[in-house]
């Protein structure tokens, strides 16, 4: 926590000073519908996700290049909430060739999926496909979609509440549906009649009544989490409803958390009510306006080339373009750094290489934070 709290003051203190300007760099530009920029373990290239369902790497040229994985023939993405949503590799992809996707499928319901590949090969076959998490979805936006690989090798994928508006089915504190929610399982195993096997340390594999899958709750819409490389905190961008977005942090290791909606948006009563036993407030959060209205999750940076942002959460709003930044230890303040990197309306996700760079991905175009 000391040496946490002094990297963030000294990246504070670095940033005050202009001792590093900070940038945007161009790294690829002319995708269409990007939303998430991925690298696999044992790799150099890139891989950009799409929502119509391609994946593709880049060209030397900084265009879109071969097709990685094409998912189009099960992909459906009618609603700008739709799509491919989410790509991650567990750690031991070099040996397992295991990948896995979230997408909602031609019925709008949301599919975990596993593939087979191999580090280097030129194209991912569909025939490989596992099914691994089917989820119903009752409207066609908030889907979540976000999927990491944690510290301990686990993989963890975020749902939205459903849909539609104001969580009118009350989904996101009900324990008995994983909406609104954030699981945690193990797909390398499986438990009888599962695709997948639940870690015994689920905070409730032994709770009645509430789904064993489930590691985080009272979530509106997920979109992107993250962990810290080096502390492996969890950071949540949860997108709110008609006044505030919210940024969640859960220590390392700690489950069962309730991120309150919706009976609060960010710290704001939404529906009211008292507070569970386990609601935990986000450590940021901002309001509508000045064109801000839907948040985008980031990255902690760690490594990497940008000395003013060491020890600092990187996040940003979809509409306006905007990006802050927060010590990650959560003590806060934000601070705004939009002067520094500029607007990038349709901020649609960040990405993180193995070096630590992070990246800015917008619609269109996928971007390198520089100092």
């Amino acid at each position: 926590m000391i040496r946490t709290a002094l990297i963030g003051t000294i990246a504070a203190l670095l940033a005050a000073s202009g001792a590093s300007a900070l940038g945007l760099a161009p790294v690829a530009r002319g995708f269409d519908g990007a939303l998430a920029v991925v690298q696999a373990p044992g790799e150099a290239r890139l891989l950009v996700v799409t929502r119509a369902g391609v994946v593709r790497t880049i060209t030397r040229g900084g265009m879109p290049g071969p097709v990685w994985l094409d998912l189009r023939d099960r992909v459906g993405s009618q609603s700008i909430e739709q799509g491919l949503l989410g790509l991650a590799f567990p750690p031991d992809y070099t040996t397992s060739g295991r990948l896995y996707v979230d997408y909602t499928n031609r019925s709008g319901d949301s599919r975990v999926v596993e593939l087979r590949s191999r580090p280097g090969a030129a194209r991912v076959s569909t025939r490989t496909a596992r099914v691994v998490l089917r989820q119903h979805q009752p409207y066609t936006n908030h889907n979540g979609g976000s999927l990491q690989f944690g510290p301990d090798g686990m993989l963890y994928v975020g749902f939205g509440d459903g849909g539609s508006a104001g969580d009118q089915d009350g989904t996101a504190a009900n324990p008995a549906t994983w909406l609104g929610k954030i699981l945690r399982i193990d797909p390398s195993q499986r438990d009888p009649g599962k695709a997948y096997a639940v870690p015994d340390g689920n905070p409730f594999v032994r709770t009645p009544g509430t789904l064993p899958e489930i590691w985080h709750l009272g979530l509106r819409n997920p979109w992107r989490f993250t962990f810290d490389s080096v502390t492996g905190a969890m950071w949540i961008g949860d997108v709110g409803q008609n006044a505030v977005e919210e940024i969640d942090r859960a220590p390392a290791g700690v489950g069962g958390l309730d991120f309150g909606w919706s009976r609060r948006e960010g710290t704001d009563d939404f529906k009211g009510g008292p507070r569970s036993a386990t609601e935990t407030d986000p450590v940021a959060q901002y309001r509508h306006g000045g064109g801000d209205c839907s948040v985008t999750g980031g990255y902690v940076q760690r490594g990497g080339r940008v000395p003013a942002l060491e020890g600092q959460y990187i996040y940003g709003d979809w509409c306006s373009g905007k990006t802050w930044a927060i010590p990650a230890d959560g003590s806060g303040p934000s601070r705004e750094i939009t002067g520094q990197l500029g607007r990038h309306p349709g901020l649609t996700s960040f990405g993180q290489d193995r070096a630590g760079n992070i990246y800015a991905v917008t619609t269109t175009t996928v971007k390198r934070i520089t100092a």
